[in-house]
């Protein structure tokens, strides 16, 4: 990714080093620091963690589902380790995600034009990411106590538990703002780099297919490379001083 992600911004009398006798140490003040693009990065690894775990807790045959105590009996005693192992992944994905799109905000709000909504909107996309991996991470406490404690749990409980598990923190439709403002800061306001207009215009067509069809929880499997590929790009990309 040897491309610059942004344009140069538009220079203002406040932040132009021209004629104030600024020194390396005030064009050091005004680069950019970019730890905040590990959030995306994080985010993204927490979700991949998550589909992982998730494996090991539908190991059940079309024939199992009519049946909910015959689903529970098959899952063996690791099932409530890897219900803990997205819970925690959930939450390193929720505040992965809220730092990244804090830090993505900041970043476009110095790119884009003046009251613009894109970073605005931006960031919100993430920080619905970031409140539905909170509700998934919330779902895997009491899934994890019913499995420790199954011979005395419904199994129609432990089911329906397992399904919301494995549904409302996949939700990651929130990506569908942060796309959509990441499109409009490419090739309207030239904030970033063209490239990443056309990932997030793919990226957020694939969500945005989930989200109109019954299959709302695929979103993190878009979500996934789309957050990686923006926390590497964001992180390890060339970037220009902001003078």
């Amino acid at each position: 990714m040897s491309a610059s992600i942004s344009h140069p911004p538009t220079s203002h009398p406040s932040t132009t080093g021209a004629g104030t006798g600024a020194g390396p140490e005030a064009a050091h003040a005004r680069r950019e620091h970019r730890g905040w693009a590990w959030g995306g990065i994080v985010a993204a690894l927490g979700g991949l963690a998550v589909v992982v775990a998730s494996g090991p807790l539908w190991p059940f045959e079309d024939s199992d589902l009519i049946d909910n105590a015959r689903m529970v009996d098959r899952l063996d005693g690791s099932a409530m380790w890897w219900v803990l192992v997205t819970q925690v992944a959930f939450t390193a994905a929720a505040l992965g995600a809220v730092v990244f799109g804090a830090g993505l905000r900041r970043r476009l709000d110095r790119q884009c034009t003046a009251g613009s909504l894109v970073p605005t909107t931006a960031y919100l996309g993430m920080l619905l990411v970031g409140v539905m991996s909170l509700v998934g991470a919330g779902m895997g406490t009491e899934t994890f106590h019913n499995l420790r404690m199954d011979e005395k749990t419904d199994p129609d409980t432990i089911v329906g538990e397992l399904t919301q598990l494995g549904t409302y923190g996949w939700v990651w439709s929130g990506l569908l703002l942060t796309a959509g403002a990441l499109v409009v800061a490419a090739f309207r306001q030239g904030a970033v780099s063209r490239w990443i207009g056309v990932v997030s215009l793919v990226f957020g067509f694939l969500v945005l297919v989930t989200q109109v069809t019954p299959f709302q929880y695929a979103a993190l499997f878009a979500g996934v490379p789309y957050l990686l590929i923006l926390g590497v790009a964001f992180a390890f990309g060339r970037v220009r001083a902001l003078d």
